[in-house]
């Protein structure tokens, strides 16, 4: 069931699927889910970073990149997700990218159109049987790339940067004990749960995040890992 508070707004769960496609191709994949189930969605531009092999064929090396948030219902997801997978773009090919899928635990959503069931759940963490992490990293305008190095250097797959901004009042300034900048750069990191430890020890050893002020990391499970296309063998 879900709850309401005084504002009007209803409390469920629900999944976060994020999507990672060639740039411009982002409102064909918010077409394709809603066609699926899905209320709608949010495409921002990013650029891809990798430098592996894998990466290389699944398109995703240092190139423009269209991010699509969707949320849906946890009823929603499967049927969303299936219809990623067979997803193709109008030339055929179906090597350009990945798309992840996290647990959200709350919801706050206003109106009729609010997700129906499952009530509010807490966080347990990284549970064992997800085998696959996303790491989002936000650090100051120019940091992304040797966060993206220091990663990668531990394991790391690929990820997509996006750009940002801060919104950072005085006590804000006051709350977290450091000063804040205003241009930021966002990452999601993917890679395996078992090296999410080591990953997050040295991003926290790395200058861009170290000095004051630098940014924050957090690493939540991945529940589902698809990639949009077959890659060679």
């Amino acid at each position: 069931m879900t709850s309401t508070d005084a504002g009007g707004c209803r409390r469920s769960s629900g999944k976060l699927i994020m999507t990672v496609v060639r740039r411009s191709r982002g409102e064909r994949i918010v077409a394709l889910t809603k066609a699926a189930g899905a209320r709608g969605g949010t495409v921002i531009p990013a650029r891809g970073k990798s430098e592996g092999r894998i990466e290389r064929l699944l398109e995703l090396d240092d190139a423009p990149e269209d991010v699509i948030f969707t949320l849906a219902s946890d009823d929603e997801a499967p049927s969303i997700m299936d219809a990623l997978r067979e997803y193709e773009d109008r030339t055929g090919r179906r090597r350009h990218g990945f798309v992840v899928q996290v647990d959200v635990p709350l919801v706050l959503k206003q109106g009729a159109g609010s997700f129906s069931g499952g009530a509010p759940r807490g966080s347990d963490g990284m549970r064992s049987h997800h085998k696959d992490a996303v790491v989002c990293v936000i650090v100051n305008r120019g940091c992304a790339d040797d966060i993206m190095a220091a990663a990668r250097e531990e394991g790391a797959g690929p990820g997509v940067i996006l750009n940002g901004r801060g919104t950072a009042r005085a006590k804000d300034v006051e709350f977290l004990g450091i000063p804040l900048f205003p241009e930021k750069e966002v990452l999601f990191i993917l890679t395996r749960r078992e090296r999410v430890d080591s990953l997050m020890d040295a991003l926290g050893r790395n200058p861009c995040l170290s000095r004051p002020g630098g940014g924050i990391a957090f690493a939540v499970p991945a529940e589902n890992l698809i990639t949009l296309g077959k890659i060679p063998g």
